[in-house]
């Protein structure tokens, strides 16, 4: 989280800063009066005002996580046994999601892939989930390393993901019909040969969500607004964290798809 936040601060201090120099800027050379456009420089000194604020803030929280003498925990990526997602969005010109550990520290990193122009189009939302024209993304550790990639494709009727090993390998396709899904999300993983892996559908419009294998046993589930780590300081600084619990006893590559599938669902 300390990199969240220096990241957040950094960001917030530049367009606070921005946002007055355009106002010094409009004031001498478009201010009129306030009845007329003031409008314009009050909105302009409002921003400067909450996000500089916000800039001090984060840089705040970023000294105490780098000041704290406790021992973090071990963040290195090991799929066996991860058994919890929790995604933090770092501030970037394209998306950028880190999952980290209950201790705050990143674990790995879904990004849109260097290989595909197709990321330039992310900068707009209404193309970040695929629309029309499919993305890819790459999940990597944090030093770069690929453990998978995914594609979203929104054809505006359906969103079908598809997950990859590095190699090109599919791994599984996740189909998600936009007529049954308006509601709550629901939709069908399916393994390579076509077969159904896994089914899942949300309980609630919040998203809460149970999935469970053949045995019964838990393989996924998310709460809206459950949070069992709020209390540690790395996730004192912000009030809104995504937690998503695996069942250890799954493949890796499921805990993949769950991670593909989730990034779509709370984007």
């Amino acid at each position: 989280m300390k990199e969240i936040y220096k990241k957040t601060s950094k960001v917030s201090f530049i367009g606070g800063i921005g946002a007055a120099i355009f106002g010094i800027i409009f004031y001498f050379f478009g201010y009129k009066d306030f009845a007329t456009n003031g409008d314009i420089l009050g909105y302009a000194f409002l921003f400067a005002v909450i996000s500089i604020g916000a800039g001090f803030y984060f840089k705040n929280a970023y000294e105490k996580l780098s000041n704290d003498t406790s021992s973090p925990g071990e963040s290195r990526l090991n799929l066996e046994s991860l058994n919890e997602l929790i995604f933090q969005r770092v501030p970037s010109f394209l998306p950028k999601v880190y999952n980290v550990d209950a201790n705050g520290e990143p674990v790995f990193k879904i990004e849109t892939s260097a290989d595909n122009m197709s990321k330039w189009l992310t900068v707009f939302d209404l193309f970040e989930k695929g629309f029309v024209i499919p993305v890819h993304y790459a999940i990597s550790d944090m030093e770069g390393q690929p453990i998978a990639t995914f594609t979203i494709k929104d054809n505006l009727k359906r969103s079908e993901l598809t997950l990859m090993k590095p190699d090109g390998t599919r791994i599984g396709t996740y189909i998600q019909h936009l007529s049954k899904s308006a509601l709550k999300n629901r939709g069908v993983l399916y393994h390579t040969d076509g077969s159904v892996w896994r089914e899942l559908e949300a309980k609630n419009m919040a998203g809460d969500i149970d999935v469970k294998d053949e045995e019964g046993s838990m393989t996924a589930s998310y709460r809206f607004g459950v949070f069992p780590h709020a209390m540690k300081p790395a996730f004192q600084s912000t009030a809104h964290h995504e937690h998503m619990r695996l069942g250890i006893h799954i493949s890796d590559d499921e805990k993949l798809a769950y991670a593909m599938i989730f990034y779509l669902w709370l984007k």
